[in-house]
């Protein structure tokens, strides 16, 4: 996940070290931020904190990166919305998946980019998923200081699920 403010990005180093395992050029500065010189160990312990960018071309870099969720436009949705954004992520990952499947071999060896898309749409559904769970409770990160803390975020989810639920079963004024 990634909050990209007026000044700063803040990214996960969950998705750093995605990014790592990828063939994207990463520029220089952002590798050796997280990285430096020393060995980084990125594992359950810490793959939900946030490193924070402040260089222009480092938040530029990130912007363009659509496979990592952007948490300003999820952190007004409701699950519901969240598992249709997921639903859609997959269906565009499918159709992707079935134009390559249906190539000739030939024409797969030159359209390699197709899988690394699937992959990364992969990763984009199951950061979708962990900020659900987020949401719900079940996964516990900090966001940086001057965002919104879980509780807030979880109660936002409550009220999605009280205005669903007035829908389905409007209450009548006699």
């Amino acid at each position: 996940m990634k909050i990209i403010t007026e000044n700063a990005v803040y990214v996960q180093k969950n998705d750093i070290a995605y990014l790592t395992h990828t063939d994207l050029p990463i520029p220089a500065s952002i590798f050796t931020k997280v990285f430096g010189n020393d060995i980084a160990i990125i594992d359950d312990s810490n793959r939900y904190e946030f490193e924070k960018f402040e260089d222009a071309r480092e938040i530029n870099f990130f912007k363009k990166l659509d496979w990592i969720v952007d948490y300003n436009l999820v952190k007004d949705l409701s699950d519901d919305e969240i598992i249709k954004m997921g639903q859609s992520v997959a269906q565009l990952k499918n159709q992707i998946a079935q134009k390559f499947n249906s190539m000739s071999e030939g024409e797969r060896e030159k359209h390699l980019d197709m899988v690394t898309q699937c992959e990364l749409l992969d990763f984009k559904i199951y950061s979708l998923r962990d900020i659900l769970w987020y949401k719900q409770g079940h996964l516990k990160m900090t966001l940086p200081v001057s965002f919104d803390n879980q509780e807030e975020f979880v109660r936002r989810n409550e009220k999605g699920k009280q205005k669903l639920i007035r829908k389905i079963f409007p209450f009548r004024k006699n």
